[in-house]
């Protein structure tokens, strides 16, 4: 019975942040304001969004996320079309701040608005969707991913070559 509701719980985001996301919705997710970490002004995920997004979220106190993070600096380098955006949940703006810090975070950062933590199934970190060019939800990775098993999730999803 539990596994029946985590996986319901599971369709319910894919499906959420699928029609969200795609239809670009008036007022919708898309084109929400979140307030951005890294310069503390408010951008919409549809300026953030380029080729692919690759939403990777933190809590501040997630040494895992640290890791996750140095594999997607590496990655980005060799692929420019994943665009990672740090995404902050369960915690507070100092928390969320010296965490980048800490990761000497390049990436643009934003608070996880409540309407994308309440479709998550759980909170658990680090947590990678990817998001690909048509706004389709294209992997969603519970748990830390090694730079092989990533490489090979753009690949299949042609974000990089």
């Amino acid at each position: 019975m539990r596994g029946l509701i985590g996986r319901f719980k599971l369709l319910r985001l894919v499906l959420w942040i699928g029609l969200t996301l795609s239809t670009g919705l008036s007022y919708g997710f898309v084109e929400l304001p979140l307030k951005r970490l890294d310069s503390q002004t408010y951008s919409s995920l549809q300026a953030l969004h380029s080729s692919a997004m690759t939403l990777s979220f933190f809590t501040p106190e997630c040494s895992w996320c640290k890791k996750q993070h140095r594999i997607l600096e590496e990655l980005s380098i060799v692929c420019r079309g994943i665009n990672p955006v740090m995404v902050g949940i369960n915690g507070n703006d100092s928390g969320y701040k010296r965490a980048l810090r800490r990761m000497s975070n390049e990436f643009p950062a934003i608070i996880a608005p409540k309407p994308l933590q309440a479709g998550l199934e759980n909170n658990h970190v680090p947590r990678i969707i990817v998001v690909g060019a048509d706004w389709q939800v294209v992997a969603n990775l519970v748990g830390y991913v090694d730079k092989a098993s990533l490489m090979v999730t753009f690949q299949q999803e042609g974000i990089c070559a």
